[in-house]
């Protein structure tokens, strides 16, 4: 029997730049709905198979910068102990409700997300699009 995942959970996550063991940034980390997930990668991915000329080969472009930055706007569920670049102190999570095709999601503010560097961006992104997959265990069940 499989077992589907459950978008409402989050996870704890510390980044592999974070300098402070003793005291870390904890990301909570949570799945997408597959609904949200389509939107992310159809809005970043484009195809092309076919033209008038026989010659012309097959195009893919993925926009993967802009695929991370809505894979962290939408999969981190709140963040503790980041300090605010200009405040030097804590940053106050909280989430913003971003209407997408009609539905409602919790969304990290672009405020936030203009304070990460992009290595953290695309390590995150990559730990959120790979909570989406079976794991090699979960397959075999």
């Amino acid at each position: 029997m499989l077992t589907g995942i459950n978008i409402y959970e989050a996870k704890p996550y510390v980044s592999k730049y974070d300098p402070d063991k003793n005291n870390p940034t904890t990301f909570h980390i949570g799945s997408m709905d597959p609904f949200l997930r389509s939107y992310i990668e159809d809005a970043t991915t484009t195809f092309k198979f076919s033209s008038k000329n026989p010659n012309d080969l097959a195009e893919a472009n993925i926009l993967a910068s802009k695929r991370n930055i809505l894979a962290v706007k939408f999969g981190v569920r709140d963040i503790e102990n980041l300090e605010d670049p200009q405040t030097k102190k804590p940053v106050k999570f909280e989430a913003i409700s971003t209407s997408i095709n009609g539905k409602n999601f919790p969304a990290v503010s672009d405020e936030i997300i203009k304070m990460l560097p992009k290595d953290l961006i695309d390590e995150l992104a990559e730990v959120i699009l790979s909570a989406n997959r079976l794991t090699e265990e979960e397959a075999k069940n």
